[in-house]
Parts: C-alpha cells; structure tokens; sequence
C-alpha cells in the first residue's frame, strides 16, 4: 500500500464523494456485470478507462474495507484453488508495511497466522517493490481484485475479491459513518460485545479494575524476573530508558541501557563523564566538522568528546528514528531526561523506589511523588538538540509519559517487591494499589485502540466508563489474553456466551 493511501488526510472527504457520485455508477456497474454485460472481474470506477466501464476500478481504500468488513461469500477459494476460512482478517495497519497485520486463516486445513496485503492488480505487488522489502515477509494472502500476475512467492497464495463479493457491499457506504475509516474501525466488533453493552458502566469498571490489577501483577512479576537476572537497579534502569524510547526508539534506548550498566556509570568520577559516556554510546555527540552546532553549544560539545574519548568505549550502532518524533521528544532530549532521573535516584533506583514506597502515607502522595516532574537541566529548556533550538520548555518529559512510566513501570514493580517482602496485604502493599487506582486515564496507544473497538459499542461509550488508568490496563488485558490469544476466534472464547452480569 503506498503511503498516500495509508494516511489519513481527506478520508472523510473521499468518502462523502464515493457517496454522492460513485453509488449510482456502483449499482450501474454491479447490475450490468451480474447481466453479463460485462466480462468477469469489471470493476467499479476511480474513473473508466478507454473503453469504458470495463477498464476501472475499485478505489484500494475501498477493498480494504471491503476485506476489513469481510463482505465476501462464506465459501472462499485461492488461485491455486485451495479452500479459505478467514478465521480473523488481522487489524489495519495505518503505518508502513501490509495492510492487514497478524491476520488468522485456514488454507487447505492449515491454519496460517500473518500478514495480508490488498491491491486492485496482482502486478502491484512488484510495482510497489514489495519484493524488497522485508517487512512483507510475513505476508500469507495476497487479496486483489485483477489477477494479472503470477504470485510474488512461490507459497503465497491469491485471494481474487471480484469473483467473492457479497452482495451486501453495497450498503457498505450507506452503513459507514464519515468518521469511521482509516482508524475507528480497524478492529471488528467481537461476539460479546453485546453482552458488554448490556452490563453497565458499575459493573464493567469492577471487571476492568480486577482485570488492572492482574495486569498490574503481571507486569510486576516480570520485573521480578528481569531483577534476578540482571539485578534490581539494572532492571528498573532497563525498563525506564524503555520507556523514554517511546514506540520509535524504544529498542535503541534499550540497548543502551544494557550496553552502559549502571554498574558501569557508577564507576566514573562525575555525572559530566557519564553524560558523555552514554551520548557518546549513542552516537548522539555531533560532529562539529560535519554537523550543526550552535554556538552556545560548541564548549559543552567539545568537552564531551574529550570525556568521551578518555573512556574508551566504541559507539553502538543504534538506529534513531527522528522523521516521525516530535522535537520536544527528540532522542537527545529524551536522554537529557533519561540523566536527569539518574541523578535524582542516584544512580540506586530501587533503592529509590522502596524508600518512596516507606515515606508515603497515603496512596495520594506515593501517586503524586511517582508523577513529580523531570525538570530539565538549564542547558536543555530550549533546544532539541546540539543543533536546534525550540521554545524552551521546563520539563524534559512531560506528564503523559511520566504517568505511563508509573503505571508500567514503578508501581507494578513496588507492589510485586512488597508482596514479595511484606505480603499482598500488607499496609505499603495495598498503597502501592491505590495509588495504581488512582492514577488517571494515560494516553490511548495501538493495543487499546482495538480493544475500545472489539468491546464497546459505541466505542465513544469509552469517554464515560474509562476514568483510570486501571480501567485501560484492564480492558487491554482482557483483549490480549482473549481476543489475541485465540488469534480473534469468537467460537473458542469463553466471553461469547457469557450472559449479562456474568462476564468473567
């Protein structure tokens, strides 16, 4: 799919003006083709070709939505004729990559789990150098509307949608609302969402909040492990440089943090060392033969280097995405960030941790000490980085990713450690709980995104009944641990026969 067709802009647009001018034409092509009158596969306009109506075609968008919507005939067979269930079609992509990600299928009996890509010719496959690139790799069906082309691999099979279409596609755009594609009907209603709409919103916030806090100890446990692995300290640190990457350079900051332990940074004589220790790691320090610096910028850059050079340790090849990041989230600023806390925990964050855990009287002020802001050292207010200034901002991560950082990091580890220590019910465990409770709603990523889709009807029923944190931790536990464990098989999920008020 190519990059003007997965983003967003003009959407609702495009889709007031299928409405208005393509339905009358849609039914014309549709009636003329189940007539005869046109060979098989005609298919409806982006505009008709030299002859007519025979030479267009389907909209992409449209097919997939179509293949998202599964308005096709029950009984499916590919090119190569083998039989197809779709057990789920896999959730829209809107980024790089196929259409269709972790998508569950039966060919020829075998049930498949992968990728699938939609365009309107076979030969598109090839037009759009998906041949090049890995990220098709995984690709498992390759639905079109034309078959022109011989498959791209030699085990891929062809789904050809023209021979397929159910009837019903053609109230799909009277069905659509403006607002509903690319990104508000990525996932299809599950079979229990009805009883979840008939449960009301008291009860379903007691269900999510059981289902946060398993999601809380989940999390908690698996700290746990990564703590007799690599060491409290060097697991905490691990997990918060994870979470200053973000979901763009979450695997860069990451491996930072494993290649310059904590161990490692304390060893040095001074927080100035081990600055340039990690920017230098992360090939972060610019050249000033080659790169911008800005002149308030060229004394502290060149005493980087010197105490880079001095510690003797190689750069990592890391791969930085800065396209897509904001400036105020750029991986300089973001590893200012990451300092900033070092310094503040001196360098013992668990240490930090149970020390915060054993000062705070009530769950309130362990919520308001996790979420205390990071405020930026003097020299970073106003840049993005050595090379950029920006509008000078305190705080080096603001109070989204801070309450991101408590929820999945510093609670869920406090409250396995306490549990572990001083018993689940303890006074300090149940106040690390609460302060989990009380933490408001973070930012909706992908994972909840779907799950708001799969359960809620109407999803903007998410507004009234998510008050909390615990609330969305819930809810995406449910959705990972039903709906994508079964890879999205209504008929194997305890949920579809659950009566109202009887939800697990």
């Amino acid at each position: 799919m190519n990059g003007e067709q997965k983003g967003g802009s003009g959407a609702i647009a495009a889709l007031r003006w299928l409405r208005a001018e393509y339905l009358p034409r849609l039914r014309a092509c549709w009636a003329q083709q189940n007539e005869g009158l046109l060979p098989h596969g005609g298919v409806i306009a982006d505009g008709a070709g030299a002859d007519g109506w025979p030479g267009c075609q389907f909209n992409e968008r449209f097919l997939q939505i179509i293949w998202n919507e599964r308005h096709l005939a029950p009984a499916l067979t590919t090119v190569s004729g083998q039989a197809l269930q779709v057990i789920s079609p896999g959730v829209w992509n809107v980024s790089g990559g196929p259409d269709f990600r972790d998508a569950s299928l039966v060919i020829a009996g075998r049930l498949l789990h992968g990728d699938v890509e939609i365009h309107r010719h076979s030969s598109d496959w090839q037009r759009h150098g998906h041949q090049q690139d890995p990220a098709y790799d995984r690709v498992i069906l390759h639905a079109v509307w034309q078959n022109d082309a011989a498959p791209p691999r030699a085990e891929l099979e062809t789904l050809v949608l023209s021979e397929f279409l159910s009837p019903a596609w053609e109230k799909l755009l009277w069905q659509m609302e403006d607002a509903c594609y690319p990104y508000a009907r990525q996932v299809r209603a599950g079979a229990c969402a009805l009883r979840w709409a008939l449960t009301d919103d008291e009860q379903l916030r007691t269900i999510l909040n059981a289902a946060g806090l398993a999601r809380l100890e989940s999390k908690g446990l698996h700290l746990l492990r990564s703590a007799a692995e690599l060491g409290a300290d060097q697991a905490i640190y691990v997990g918060f440089f994870d979470c200053l990457g973000y979901k763009n350079n979450r695997e860069a900051f990451r491996a930072l943090a494993e290649a310059a332990p904590l161990e490692r940074l304390r060893a040095l004589p001074s927080d100035e060392d081990r600055e340039a220790l990690l920017f230098g790691m992360a090939g972060l320090l610019p050249d000033p033969t080659k790169d911008e610096v800005l002149p308030e910028w060229r004394a502290a850059v060149a005493e980087l280097w010197q105490r880079w050079w001095r510690c003797g340790h190689s750069r990592l090849e890391l791969n930085w995405h800065r396209g897509s990041t904001r400036p105020y989230n750029s991986p300089q600023r973001r590893l200012a960030a990451g300092l900033s806390w070092l310094r503040r925990v001196d360098y013992r964050p668990a240490q930090w941790l149970q020390q915060l855990a054993a000062s705070s009287s009530t769950a309130r002020t362990l919520r308001q000490a996790l979420q205390a802001p990071l405020t930026s050292a003097q020299s970073w207010r106003g840049y993005r980085d050595f090379g950029h200034a920006i509008k000078p901002a305190a705080d080096l991560l603001g109070p989204p990713r801070l309450l991101d950082i408590a929820a999945n990091l510093f609670l869920p580890y406090l409250n396995a450690q306490l549990a572990l220590t001083a018993g689940a019910d303890s006074a300090a465990a149940q106040c690390v709980r609460g302060a989990y409770m009380l933490l408001p709603p973070s930012q909706e990523n992908r994972l909840l995104k779907e799950a708001i889709q799969r359960f809620l009807t109407p999803p903007s029923r998410s507004r009234e009944l998510i008050r909390t944190v615990c609330h969305q931790q819930g809810l995406m536990d449910i959705y990972k641990n039903f709906c994508l464990a079964l890879d999205n098989n209504c008929d194997s999920c305890p949920f579809r026969g659950a009566a109202a008020g009887d939800l697990p």
